[in-house]
């Protein structure tokens, strides 16, 4: 008999948290479900950690990479292992509620939703921000619904602005199998690769249902993918946005904010190079964030913006991006923005 719920782990340089996470895992409310761990050759003891656990609960199976591939080979070989009707994600140093995969394997069902997808909490050091979902609990979106609303949603805001869209977050969502079946992540992409798999996704499904309550603890710390310096910057940016205006092509709203997508992801990119981590000096920094300034591409996504529109700090980035002021940008984020 298949399990309700199967939730696919990616695990890579995470031991420090990898117990409190196979803990919240154990401890859900939801008891027919399977636990796929997806060790990804991580160089730490997890997976000896996750081979005690595997003794421990006959819920939980290791998958064991003998290579790093990444977290989307991680993520894809959960998938095709996965036999619950329903299929979720959790990443390894993050942690659940007891009930996050009871309430949404339940919503989904009583909606009749291909998708459920819920609130998360932002774990920082100092503080816990419970981020808002912006739909009521029980919101249905149909196929024109998903369409009109929650896809331009995730894209972006309206207009350039400093807050979030609706995050397009893997671990925040429940899937039907034989929806996520007929897709996988992008192997080639290896940052900020969860949107294109959920918009593919959620073209291709009937009906979603908001869950407007917080379930997932997303942890914020030292060794985050966020905050620290990724080689696949810009590379897996471009290829994803491609990817997203491929599938939306003929929709004006989700190309216009797919344009503020990438003003804001090209920010990203020069910050990037500033991150903990970077292997460049201050002045190869600048060089490198000029030559992306002067992509043609890059250029054109700011060509038509008005910085002074906007708040001062948020103006002061599009300017310096409008205008290429790579050294002064450099300096901003090596040594301002990013230390307060």
């Amino acid at each position: 008999m298949e399990p309700r719920v199967s939730v696919i782990i990616p695990v890579y340089g995470c031991e420090a948290y990898l117990r409190a996470c196979i803990d919240s895992l154990r401890a859900q409310t939801l008891d027919d479900l399977e636990l796929i761990f997806v060790c990804d050759a991580s160089p730490d003891n997890s997976l000896s950690i996750l081979r005690e656990a595997e003794r421990e609960d006959a819920r939980i199976r290791v998958i064991a990479f003998e290579e790093n591939r990444g977290v989307s080979a991680a993520r894809n070989a959960g998938i095709e292992a996965a036999r619950g009707a329903y299929v979720g994600f959790c990443d390894g140093d993050d942690w659940v509620e007891p009930q996050m995969y009871a309430r949404l394997h339940a919503m989904a069902q009583e909606s009749h939703a291909d998708v459920a997808f819920c609130r998360v909490f932002k774990e920082r050091a100092d503080r816990r921000e419970n981020v808002p979902l912006g739909f009521e609990t029980g919101t249905r979106f149909d196929r024109a619904a998903i369409r009109r609303t929650l896809i331009p949603a995730m894209l972006a805001r309206e207009t350039d602005s400093d807050e979030l869209p609706l995050s397009g977050y893997t671990p925040r969502n429940l899937f039907r199998r034989e929806l996520i079946a007929r897709h996988r992540f992008r192997e080639d992409i290896r940052y900020a690769e969860d949107l294109l798999l959920i918009v593919s996704c959620m073209l291709d499904a009937d009906a979603a249902v908001a869950v407007d309550e917080a379930y997932y603890h997303y942890r914020f710390h030292g060794g985050s993918v966020t905050k620290r310096y990724s080689p696949h910057v810009p590379e897996s940016h471009d290829l994803s946005n491609d990817a997203l205006e491929a599938l939306l092509w003929d929709d004006p709203v989700c190309m216009q904010r797919m344009t503020i997508r990438r003003r804001k992801m090209a920010v990203t990119a020069v910050r990037n190079l500033c991150y903990p981590g970077t292997p460049y000096g201050f002045f190869e920094r600048v060089r490198r964030a000029r030559a992306y300034m002067n992509r043609a591409d890059v250029r054109a996504w700011f060509a038509d913006v008005h910085p002074l529109r906007f708040a001062p700090r948020l103006a002061l980035r599009l300017l310096m991006m409008k205008h290429r002021m790579a050294l002064t940008m450099c300096f901003l984020f090596t040594y301002v923005f990013d230390r307060v």
